[in-house]
């Protein structure tokens, strides 16, 4: 039997430091129409494990073993539009990460296998600052859920138009909240997170309106709407309409699903808060880190499943025979990964990835730099919705214009640049697709001294009381005495 998508080895989800449990109620209906929301009795008594394969199992209440690791990669990469940023400043996403990192500390702590509020949350926050919550807690365990039924990157619906949808997406009033490609079926999946401190019905039935885009996607597709709760412990309420089709692979890898360019091209883009990241770190911050390559031959349930590194037996040996002082060639000598991995400055995590997807995603960057040069060029008018950093400082008058604006003018003139930016990504999504692919093999071929100009030491974060996770481009570790594992709620 195979581990599922959260695990390296059988065992780790009983034996990680950071392991909990989530109790998943997964239903499907056609139409879709939510399930009730389940008692804290039936909360409790969830216990079937999840299912072997990379799809969307049986209907059930399952008892789903994961990590902080797992929720923390996820919420740093549930989709969203950063390509404005790559002309701004790189050094926002860092900005980002910790906004996506730290209101999950702060309002969830762990007791035994349970995740729970915090009294925090409970008791001293407003309810605005739980609505906000809600949203934040919902999106990353949408991501993660979607990843554990094996789902590729998810892209946000305000950023992209859906692969096969219709032109008129753009002035629809109300969207789901992401859409991904499962790698498996090349099936359009269309997902809705919710999430509140005691999810009810109602807001799960406006989920699956959103969800129903009736003509907009005329294509065949998944819609999975993903529910958060927080009363009493964190669970899911998962309903489907739709299902993968049978006889499907039990399992894909890595390099079958990298050899497609549209999937390549949406790993690049869920990725770009890292690449941002690691590319405006100083170079005296970036470190190399040796990741065993997976096992040959050793199947997963899922595309690129997480490895928690303290239980990868590859991982472990390739560490024994790289010596403290190796470069990364010698890392690449023993068939090992050579991760470039960084700490984001005020966070207690260190992100990395490969080379090939470094190169992939400063392809896209450059990609991207070349969408907004054509906005300035054809739509100047648009360059004041975008950050200041990607306007001409000569601009002076159309600043001056900006802040004598109304409120709704500026919305509606900041919806109309965002959707020329989204015409033009499209027109130039050929060149993206090939400059990425050009990008991703130069850097598996390359050498960091090729991609920026230097060589970075080894560094080895578990020596540091880090806790590492990794696929096979992509890397992330957390500090664990900031992790509170033994905290206790009375």
């Amino acid at each position: 039997m195979q581990p599922p998508a959260w695990a390296g080895n059988v065992d780790t989800p009983l034996s990680a430091p950071d392991a909990f449990d989530v109790p998943v109620f997964l239903r499907r209906s056609s139409p879709l129409t939510p399930a009730p929301r389940p008692t804290p009795v039936q909360v409790g008594l969830a216990h079937q494990p999840w299912p072997q394969g990379i799809g969307i199992p049986a209907d059930g209440a399952y008892l789903v073993g994961t990590t902080w690791r797992a929720l923390l990669d996820a919420t740093i990469a549930v989709g969203r539009d950063i390509g404005s940023w790559i002309t701004a400043t790189p050094r926002l996403a860092r900005h980002e990460i910790r906004a996506r990192r730290y209101p999950l500390s702060a309002y969830l702590v762990r007791t035994g296998r349970e995740i729970v509020p915090s009294v925090v949350y409970t008791h001293g926050t407003e309810s605005s600052t739980r609505t906000a919550f809600g949203y934040h807690v919902g999106m990353t365990m949408a991501q993660w859920a979607c990843q554990t039924m094996g789902l590729g990157p998810t892209t946000h619906a305000e950023s992209a138009i859906p692969p096969g949808a219709a032109p008129s997406w753009d002035a629809a009033a109300s969207l789901p909240d992401l859409f991904g490609t499962h790698p498996a079926t090349t099936e359009l999946w269309l997902v809705e997170a919710k999430g509140s401190r005691r999810l009810g019905l109602g807001p799960r039935i406006k989920g699956a309106q959103q969800l129903d885009v009736g003509a907009l996607v005329p294509v065949t597709h998944q819609k999975v709407l993903c529910g958060t709760s927080l009363e009493r412990r964190l669970f899911m309420m998962i309903d489907v309409q739709g299902a993968l089709p049978p006889g499907g692979p039990d399992n894909i890898s890595d390099e079958e699903t990298l050899a497609d360019d549209e999937a390549l091209l949406e790993l690049a883009r869920s990725r770009m808060l890292t690449y941002l990241a690691l590319s405006s770190l100083p170079p005296d911050g970036l470190r190399v880190t040796a990741v065993g390559r997976r096992d040959e031959g050793a199947a997963t349930t899922r595309w690129d499943a997480i490895r928690l590194l303290e239980s990868d037996r590859p991982t472990a040996e390739l560490r024994r025979r790289v010596a403290a002082d190796s470069e990364e060639a010698d890392i690449r000598e023993q068939n090992g990964l050579d991760m470039l991995t960084g700490r984001v400055p005020g966070t207690d995590l260190m992100l990395g990835m490969s080379r090939r997807l470094f190169g992939a995603c400063r392809e896209l960057a450059y990609a991207e730099r070349r969408v907004i040069a054509q906005v300035r060029e054809e739509r100047p008018v648009y360059m004041m919705e975008l950050p200041r950093e990607v306007q001409r400082p000569e601009d002076v008058m159309a600043r001056r214009l900006e802040r004598e604006m109304s409120d709704l003018a500026r919305e509606e003139r900041a919806v109309a640049a965002q959707e020329y930016v989204r015409r033009v990504r499209a027109e130039q999504r050929d060149d993206q697709l090939r400059s990425v692919r050009a990008g991703f093999m130069r850097g598996d071929s390359g050498s960091w001294m090729h991609l920026i100009d230097l060589t970075p030491r080894l560094a080895l974060p578990s020596e540091e009381g880090f806790l590492e996770a990794a696929t096979s481009d992509t890397y992330l570790a957390v500090e664990e005495e900031t992790l509170d594992l033994d905290i206790e709620v009375e």
